[in-house]
């Protein structure tokens, strides 16, 4: 390998120090020391160790404090309103400086996730071809690494914007200091300039990659070609909406979709004909409808025990009869003014919606309903309490839904309303929602489209992200205005953590004064 370029930023640095509040495995298996390289790259046992060890620093930087509901979901205003007084910083006036989650503004995880996946990639490079049992297994750990690289870059980019690029694999202290004596720091490079690096990182995976079946025993929870174009998909797409609306982008995310729809191997869920069946099997996960999973499984020791407290995702989206006594103070409620909940109710067609009754306990009664999608569980075999129960819902990063609707959206932005309403309705018909009837105009398809995310997608983590990727920032976001726009104050702050020890970074506009 080339010799390391001396960089280094705080938040890379302690790669094999990492807590963790669950039993996981794969966070468990924390990425070995490279102190002696030569010792530890020497089979491919190894090589798939410090793979599991990427995999599980993705897992953490997400589900840690509950990141990605923070990040993704609960910015998006659209159907749940939390009894949390955490959440309420976002949803009472949009403040994302909260308390007790410095981890939601602290990016030093994900970039732990990518360097170490630029390790992998690295020196799985360098190994000789025989030490794996086929060319295809070396090439397939090498596009694992590069996916996992270019999805910590895309959750980077996604949540703060403007973030510092990291070419090199940081291993040891002596990185941190350059040939001056001084610590050496990198500033945020620009948006395009991440997304580009991202964009590299997926081509490579794949490039390297080959597509799954759902009867493979690591299909969704590890990464596939299709997985890696879904990515790609999402990225593009991304792109294109932070470089005034890119048409090579937008054609390259209907590209990456298309190959995924025609060639993964995955299947629509039918929420119709499969019901209570199909919905499960999705939430459980490794279904036929699944493209990357976040994989909680006790049987696989990848699960960790259900908690109704704050500082886990079970507690801030589940209640009675989950939990034993009714969560009056953290899980959400249906609150029927809310985005989601309006338009569900003024729509005529939404009436039969049968995501009301699959996704919801109780959709019709709002003070007792809540998410459906984290309650599967299996009980704990060492202890008596029924309420003691491991977490068996995966947590659902990209599906073959998620695919249609970005197609959808990147016709309508290239002016082909027609053609975007078919990938549309057919998400709709899975609904039993009648065929979408309205205007096809770019203004009126983003609104659909938006919709019908918002619906399938709620609890995933994706309505905030929606909401900035289609400029669809206003609608029932009483706290959004052109001036934070403008300022770009969607993104989230930096913590005041990373900027002390790394002045090069400079904090975003609208967030200057108010940590």
């Amino acid at each position: 390998m080339n010799q390391m370029k001396k960089i280094t930023l705080y938040l890379l640095i302690s790669l094999c120090l990492i807590s963790t509040q669950s039993c996981n495995d794969l966070l468990d298996q924390e990425p070995v020391s490279i102190t002696h390289p030569d010792v530890f790259w020497v089979n491919q046992s190894n090589a798939e160790q410090a793979l599991a060890g990427a995999y599980g620093l993705l897992k953490y930087s997400l589900t840690v404090q509950s990141n990605f509901l923070f990040w993704g979901e609960i910015t998006g205003m659209t159907f749940m309103n939390s009894h949390n007084w955490i959440a309420n910083y976002i949803e009472g006036s949009g403040n994302y400086n909260l308390a007790y989650r410095p981890y939601s503004r602290n990016w030093k995880d994900l970039y732990r996730a990518a360097n170490w996946a630029n390790t992998i990639e690295g020196y799985v490079a360098e190994m000789p071809d025989d030490l794996f049992t086929s060319l295809d297994e070396k090439n397939r750990i090498i596009g694992e690494a590069a996916f996992i690289r270019a999805i910590s870059y895309f959750y980077l980019t996604k949540v703060w914007g403007e973030v510092p690029i990291v070419t090199e694999s940081v291993e040891t202290s002596d990185q941190l200091v350059g040939e001056d004596g001084f610590i050496v720091r990198i500033p945020r490079s620009s948006e395009k300039e991440v997304l580009d690096h991202a964009l590299a990182a997926v081509d490579k995976a794949i490039e390297h990659l080959e597509y799954s079946s759902p009867a493979d025993p690591q299909w969704a929870i590890t990464a596939n070609k299709a997985s890696a174009e879904a990515l790609k998909a999402h990225l593009t797409l991304w792109y294109a909406s932070r470089d005034g609306d890119n048409n090579e982008m937008i054609q390259k995310c209907i590209e990456a979709a298309s190959s995924v729809i025609d060639n993964s191997g995955a299947e629509l869920i039918d929420y119709v004909s499969e019901g209570v069946d199909g919905f499960d099997d999705m939430c459980w996960g490794q279904s036929k409808t699944g493209l990357f999973e976040i994989n909680f499984d006790a049987g696989m020791n990848e699960s960790f025990r259900m908690t109704s407290g704050d500082n886990s995702f079970t507690g801030l989206t589940l209640n009675y009869p989950i939990w034993k006594d009714k969560n009056t103070n953290k899980a959400p409620y249906i609150d029927p003014d809310f985005y989601g909940n309006e338009f569900m109710a003024q729509d005529e067609d939404r009436v039969d919606d049968v995501r009301k009754d699959l996704f919801f306990y109780e959709y019709e009664q709002p003070d007792n309903s809540f998410l459906m999608k984290y309650s599967h569980q299996s009980q704990d075999q060492d202890s008596e309490d029924p309420y003691a129960q491991f977490l068996e819902s995966n947590l659902l990063i990209f599906r073959l839904a998620d695919m249609y609707l970005l197609r959808a959206e990147a016709k309508a932005k290239l002016g082909k309303g027609t053609e975007a309403v078919v990938d549309l309705n057919l998400i709709r018909s899975k609904a039993n929602v009648p065929a979408y009837t309205g205007a096809t105009d770019r203004a009126s398809m983003m609104k659909a489209i938006f919709e019908e995310r918002a619906i399938e997608f709620v609890g995933e983590g994706h309505a905030g992200f929606d909401r900035i990727r289609m400029d669809y920032y206003y609608e029932g976001v009483p706290w959004m205005n052109q001036n934070r726009i403008a300022k770009k104050g969607y993104f989230w702050p930096i913590d005041p953590s990373v900027i002390s020890v790394n002045p090069s970074i400079v904090q975003t506009e609208y967030w200057r004064g108010k940590l």
